[in-house]
């Protein structure tokens, strides 16, 4: 990256600091009435969220436990839909005890567009399945939903940047993959039997641990 795009960089994230500032200033003015605490701890957590992806963009990401990264997306998702009083969608898990995921807030904003989706996918309320557990040398993550499923044609592309299950497209699940891909894994998706989604994670053991060492 050259000196001219570096410096672009850090105006970018400098302005997107004041932007959340706002945010949050307006959300410390709306927890002084009952009425609307609920809202300004939602917009304190997205803002909080908001300048930890800016931060990501220019410093090493910290470790964290796959059960503290699942509990902050799940939180992301229970803000994101508790202002549309539509049906419940609720977050189950099945996670194995020990297993660290280094560049934890890349790994949010993977669960966190896996779960969007899935909540899209499911209109009239459902869960969502999250798994983690070692095979062998690697983690596998599983993310699943009791929804419609994937189209049978957009399976083949459904991480494609072009390609969107939904009207005005969208950039998660190419957000994703490309996540994915830079932790030295891969991600596939599936119709399960029956009903509903499932994307499955698989990542190396050994380069996060040595990630972890480094930083």
């Amino acid at each position: 990256m050259t000196t001219d795009s570096q410096l672009t960089l850090e105006e970018l994230i400098h302005d997107l600091n004041n932007v959340f500032q706002t945010m949050m200033e307006a959300a410390d003015l709306l927890s002084e009435d009952p009425r609307w605490q609920s809202v300004s701890a939602a917009m304190l957590r997205s803002a909080e969220r908001g300048k930890e992806i800016s931060a990501s963009l220019q410093t090493c990401q910290p470790a964290a436990s796959i059960e503290t990264v699942v509990h902050n997306a799940r939180t992301l998702l229970e803000d994101s839909l508790a202002f549309r009083q539509g049906p419940r969608i609720s977050v189950t898990c099945d996670l194995e005890p020990g297993l660290v995921l280094a560049d934890a807030w890349a790994w949010e904003r993977v669960l966190i567009n896996l779960f969007s989706n899935a909540a899209r996918a499911m209109p009239g309320g459902g869960t969502i399945f999250v798994a983690a557990r070692r095979v062998d040398a690697r983690m596998e993550i599983r993310v699943a939903d009791d929804g419609s499923g994937i189209a049978p044609d957009l399976i083949a592309t459904i991480f494609d940047p072009e390609v969107s299950t939904r009207a005005g497209g969208g950039l998660g699940l190419h957000i994703v993959q490309s996540i994915v891909r830079q932790q030295q894994g891969e991600v596939r998706a599936a119709n399960r039997p029956g009903k509903g989604a499932e994307f499955v994670i698989t990542i190396p053991m050994e380069p996060l641990r040595a990630r972890r060492a480094l930083a």
